[in-house]
């Protein structure tokens, strides 16, 4: 089929930073697939100021397939900026965004492309993803949300979509849509509210949107090394944007379908209820980042509403590393370049807390010359001979009383 300048059929988008070691495979990949499937297709591609080798693997792509578009950032403009410049400078008529670290699975992704060409009421799709573990080879451990069957909701069905999402505990994030709805649909992320929850209002109120169960894509859960998955960054600490993502669906709801939402009461343990599950995620995500003090943040949070759930370590156990985990973080903010810890603090703690940017932990016997302030860590003891005027003591006992154990363990 012959390709078309103006409007292609599909728009892939990627949008990449310093990510250099995936850009082979997942060009490769899809550049294979599409052009082995012979479709009108383009590459949309946004660097957003890569200091890696980012720039010369595009380059070297560009110039075997043209149907491949590059522009670079300045500088860097952050993640969904980046995403936003790739759909603006799309051309086709069906777009769809991929991470780097991520790939598609072409004979579906080509499968819903048709779908929306058969269907203009559709102004997007939306579809639950694989979830890869690329430190096991990039194994499948699960696919993110299920349902049975497909279930499309007409324009304006805000009330029913709300009910599908929060029941089936729907996060849609991986999706297609029509290129002509994009102006009405994507902007700049919103503070409050989660934007693909956001996307998915502003798409009920321009055309039908389709819930698929087969996924179209094998998005990277877990990584190697540095190189975080946004997703789980975002699992960690975002469950009140995921609330404010669902209380924006209700509102549009609340005005566009009047009387089909429950009470204020009843929609509120609803939303709720999602938000929980959500929290629960997060302290495991914490508890695995090893990020004791968020972990127990979190867990207070729930308590408050008599949830206690198990996150893979004892309430108590997370209660006691977060007070160790802060009171060396203390020392940082009050301006020591070096935390002695004492030897009553078991060096298998130690070894379960993050470094601390800035500051050296080690014990007595390490302490070697220095112009830095020292801060003594200590759990119940007395001040020590090596201590200078400008150093000072941090007594983990005392931070621990902040940190009070739970009454229950899961």
């Amino acid at each position: 089929m012959p390709q078309s300048l103006s409007s292609p059929r599909l728009s892939l988008c990627l949008a990449t930073y310093n990510r250099a070691r995936y850009l082979d495979r997942y060009l490769t990949h899809h550049l294979t697939a599409l052009d082995a499937a012979r479709v009108d297709y383009e590459l949309v591609v946004s660097d957003n100021g890569s200091s890696d080798e980012t720039p010369e693997i595009l380059a070297g792509y560009v110039s075997r397939f043209p149907r491949m578009r590059v522009s670079r950032q300045a500088q860097n403009v952050g993640v969904y900026p980046n995403i936003l410049t790739t759909l603006y400078q799309a051309r086709g008529e069906v777009i769809v965004s991929i991470a780097d670290d991520d790939m598609a699975i072409p004979d579906q992704l080509f499968t819903y492309v048709r779908r929306m060409e058969d269907d203009p009421a559709l102004v997007m799709i939306q579809a639950p993803w694989f979830l890869m573990d690329e430190t096991r080879d990039n194994a499948v451990t699960g696919k993110f949300y299920d349902f049975d069957g497909e279930v499309q909701f007409e324009r304006g069905q805000f009330s029913n979509c709300l009910g599908f999402v929060i029941q089936k505990h729907v996060f849609p994030e991986c999706w297609l849509m029509r290129r002509s709805a994009l102006p009405y649909i994507a902007g700049p992320m919103p503070r409050f509210t989660y934007s693909y929850f956001a996307m998915l209002a502003h798409a009920l109120s321009q055309g039908d949107v389709l819930f698929c169960p087969e996924p179209y894509l094998l998005a990277t859960s877990v990584s190697k090394g540095s190189n975080a998955h946004i997703g789980n960054m975002e699992a960690m600490e975002s469950w009140d944007v995921y609330r404010g993502g669902l209380e924006l669906i209700a509102s549009y709801a609340r005005q566009f379908n009047p009387g089909a939402l429950p009470d204020a009461g009843a929609l509120g343990d609803a939303i709720q209820g999602f938000v929980f599950e959500r929290m629960v995620v997060a302290a495991k995500l914490q508890v695995q980042a090893r990020r004791w003090s968020n972990a127990y943040q979190i867990l207070r949070r729930l308590h408050a509403y008599d949830l206690m759930p198990n996150i893979g370590l004892g309430a108590d156990d997370v209660a006691r590393l977060a007070a160790i985990e802060t009171a060396l973080l203390e020392c940082r903010q009050r301006g020591a370049s070096q935390i002695v810890v004492s030897n009553n603090v078991p060096e298998e703690i130690l070894g379960l807390m993050n470094p601390i940017e800035g500051a050296r932990v080690i014990r007595e016997n390490a302490i070697g010359a220095s112009d830095g302030v020292r801060a003594y860590c200590r759990l119940e003891e007395t001040q020590t001979s090596s201590m200078r005027a400008q150093d000072f003591t941090c007594d983990i006992a005392q931070t621990m009383q902040r940190f009070p154990v739970f009454p229950l363990n899961p």
